[in-house]
């Protein structure tokens, strides 16, 4: 995994998943907290009365930078809690980590419980996953749907060839709008604001570009997610592009998406306030050009706050993510973070136990938030002062929390089989790059992109 930029791209690739969705707060402040569970099961049970654990199990996670730390802890405290328990904790590269997962699955000797995303519910298809449906259905904490940001039995498990749950969700990822304080301050600028649009932004990048000096007003979190971190905003059943739906004919060449491709031209041939590619990756930190404290507003995921940016060496704060139109603030797509249990494992109660401990424990869920890779999807969690108001968070830290917190449903409805990737290989990709070096204009785009997407999902069908 790049240490000067995290991809969500390259996070997908490998497991072919765009996560759950959650609607945003409409530029207000977070919901009045839930009340927190007056009942919580002993950490090593799941109906309340203690259990005695024994044993050992495996936990393979993949490089979380900075917030490894935290898992590091979660997993100290558990053993703590629950003595004579041993959790082995192996932390490997992103795609190491899903490449080692597969060789052991197919060798039948799997870890007992593995961290990412619902891309290993593939393994569930091949019932290589154990059910947790009975024991959620069971938990009195789990059970509960509303003391959580998130659908634990949402029915997207269906969508990937099983209605049953075997995937515990422990939080959120979501895009977010991070800017460095001190370039606006130097230029007397105002901060962005939760009810800026696309249009907002662009009018404040542009004088804070200063190409000559190296300096400039914008940059995507990666390439591809150029055209994600827009479309992400849209309500399912507007959705225009992929990959959240392989829809039987593509409408590129509408509002939505005219709008979308016009704001990267924008952004990138018009106003020449995005930071160019390789320009960014040349500086050899975390978020490139941003991380380097040359770029003065990042559209990024708020995942990059665990992963390096506490420690950016400026002032920074984090913002809601712009709209496309003022007057709306749509459903913002929120990816999620879960542990599967090995249908294998030798030692279920145990291995039970540490991932309930890491989604329905109060205490689990508060070491998970503070290592701030993900949002808690305990709501009492998520919503008090050490994950909303750390010693380090900037201005406007707790963006990431409204931005996840509110429920709503999961749309993915596309088999594992199909390959998620190819049309923004083959197709998006290098029609939004064509787009930014202007050898496109937004019109030239969406009909190219219509022309070749409609044919090209038609044979999906």
């Amino acid at each position: 995994m790049s240490s000067k930029q995290l991809s969500r791209r390259s996070f997908l690739r490998l497991t072919t998943t765009a996560g759950a969705a959650a609607v945003l707060a409409a530029c207000g402040g977070a919901p009045a907290a839930p009340q927190a569970p007056t009942t919580a099961p002993a950490a090593g049970g799941a109906s309340g009365a203690a259990a005695a654990l024994q044993g050992e199990i495996d936990y393979f996670t993949y490089d979380l930078g900075a917030a490894n730390a935290s898992r590091e802890e979660a997993v100290a405290r558990f053993q703590s809690l629950n003595p004579g328990t041993t959790v082995k904790l192996t932390v490997l590269p992103y795609e190491e980590l899903y490449e080692k997962v597969a060789a052991q699955m197919a060798a039948g000797q799997p870890p007992d419980v593995i961290y990412g995303d619902f891309g290993l519910l593939r393994y569930a298809v091949e019932g290589q996953l154990l059910d947790l449906t009975a024991r959620v259905a069971a938990d009195p904490v789990l059970s509960k749907p509303e003391l959580f940001s998130v659908d634990l039995a949402d029915p997207i498990q269906a969508k990937y060839g099983t209605d049953k749950i075997h995937a515990l969700i422990l939080g959120t990822w979501a895009p977010v709008l991070y800017y460095n304080r001190d370039l606006f301050d130097a230029a007397g600028a105002a901060y962005p604001t939760d009810d800026w649009t696309w249009e907002d932004l662009r009018a404040a990048a542009r004088p804070l570009t200063n190409a000559a000096a190296g300096q400039y007003g914008f940059q995507f979190g990666t390439i591809y997610d150029h055209t994600g971190w827009i479309w992400w905003q849209h309500q399912p059943e507007d959705f225009w592009a992929t990959p959240q739906i392989f829809p039987k004919q593509t409408a590129w060449n509408s509002d939505s998406g005219r709008g979308v491709m016009q704001i990267i031209h924008g952004l990138t041939v018009e106003d020449n306030s995005t930071i160019p590619v390789e320009e960014s990756d040349s500086y050899d930190v975390y978020g490139g050009g941003f991380g380097a404290g040359k770029v003065a507003l990042y559209a990024g995921g708020d995942w990059d706050a665990g992963w390096s940016f506490r420690e950016l060496p400026f002032n920074w704060g984090m913002a809601m993510l712009p709209t496309v139109r003022k007057e709306i603030r749509p459903a913002l797509n929120t990816m999620v973070a879960s542990n599967v249990v090995s249908a294998a494992t030798k030692n279920p109660e145990l291995a039970w136990a540490f991932i309930r401990f890491l989604t329905a424990d109060a205490e689990g869920q508060t070491l998970i938030g503070q290592g701030a890779y993900e949002t808690p999807v305990l709501k009492s969690v998520a919503m008090s002062d050490p994950i909303m108001k750390p010693s380090w968070a900037p201005p406007g830290y707790d963006a990431r929390v409204r931005a996840a917190l509110l429920p709503g449903p999961m749309y993915t409805p596309y088999p594992l089989t199909l390959n998620l990737w190819e049309f923004p290989d083959k197709i998006l990709n290098p029609t939004v790059l064509r787009l930014r070096a202007g050898e496109l204009t937004p019109d030239e785009a969406v009909a190219f992109l219509d022309q070749e997407g409609t044919p090209f999902f038609q044979q999906l069908q």
